[in-house]
């Protein structure tokens, strides 16, 4: 099993933070606005549900700090942001190709858009 293999599958929060991060830095408030717009608010972080999964995917070097800036949105206040590392899109890849064959399977066996599946 490969170091990325052993992360997978990924919580479905922490694979909403990298899949934000794939498109740009961004400070803590900035992911949990893009995260709900993405969502279309049906994911919300609190801060402490946010910077702990932060810490985390910093912990397994998915994630990295960037630099502290002011930001747009925030009267001038410094903010850290965060950027996804190397490591952490190639993790992000192979748990959307783990989603995808899985989303596969289910469309396949017509689980998916009302197919006849019934458990």
């Amino acid at each position: 099993m490969t170091k990325t293999e052993s992360l997978l599958p990924l919580h479905p929060k922490d694979y909403l933070v990298l899949f934000s991060l794939a498109h740009g830095e961004r400070h803590g408030y900035g992911l949990s606005k893009d995260i709900e717009k993405e969502t279309d608010g049906l994911v919300r972080f609190d801060p402490s549900n946010l910077y702990r999964s932060i810490k985390r995917l910093i912990a397994q070097g998915l994630v990295a700090s960037a630099d502290e800036r002011n930001a747009p949105d925030a009267d001038n206040q410094r903010r850290r942001h965060y950027r996804i590392t190397d490591f952490g899109r190639q993790v992000l890849q192979a748990e959307t190709a783990r989603m995808r064959k899985l989303a596969d399977a289910f469309s396949e066996r017509n689980l998916i858009h009302g197919g006849g599946g019934q458990g």
